[in-house]
């Protein structure tokens, strides 16, 4: 029955190659394309500085908690902007009043950064994607040597048994 499925071994490490490839290729390209949103905030972005108002929670594994700041400021244009932001999420809360200098998007303000952000998120997706891409390929390797294998045995996948 199962010895007849000669497509499984195929499925199986198409499954076991694809899905961490697709993993590694789309957090990569998350991450290029955050860097580059963030270069042109620092090259063509306003700079202005912002008041932490607020907190926004998120529940995460095992109960953790994480803080992203809610921060109010005024563009050059005199349009007071609310917004999170994204790149100081953390496990602790940020103490309302505090003054953060941002850089925002004239165009959309809303779209605001960190003035002096770090790049260790973005670091640290790129690796995680590397790592999926890398054990992706050693799937495939091991993979299709287990394929071979199967395929070269007497009584393996896709071998016809003669049985007396």
């Amino acid at each position: 029955m199962i010895e007849d499925a000669t497509w499984l071994p195929y499925a199986v490490t198409a499954f076991l190659v694809g899905v961490p490839a697709l993993v590694g290729i789309a957090l990569i390209i998350a991450a290029v394309r955050r860097w580059l949103t963030l270069r042109a905030l620092a090259a063509s972005g306003r700079p202005a500085t912002a008041r932490v108002v607020d907190n926004q929670m998120e529940s995460g594994s095992e109960g953790r908690m994480s803080f992203r700041p809610v921060v109010t400021f005024r563009t050059e244009a005199g349009q007071d902007v609310t917004t999170p932001l994204a790149d100081l999420d953390g496990f602790r809360s940020h103490v309302v009043g505090t003054e953060i200098a941002v850089l925002y998007d004239a165009r959309n303000p809303a779209e605001a950064t960190p003035a002096r952000g770090s790049n260790a998120r973005l670091v640290a997706t790129v690796v995680f994607g590397v790592i999926f891409l890398v054990f992706a390929l050693c799937a495939y390797r091991l993979g299709s040597m287990m394929i071979s294998d199967f395929l070269d045995m007497d009584t393996g996948f896709g071998q016809d048994v003669d049985i007396p």
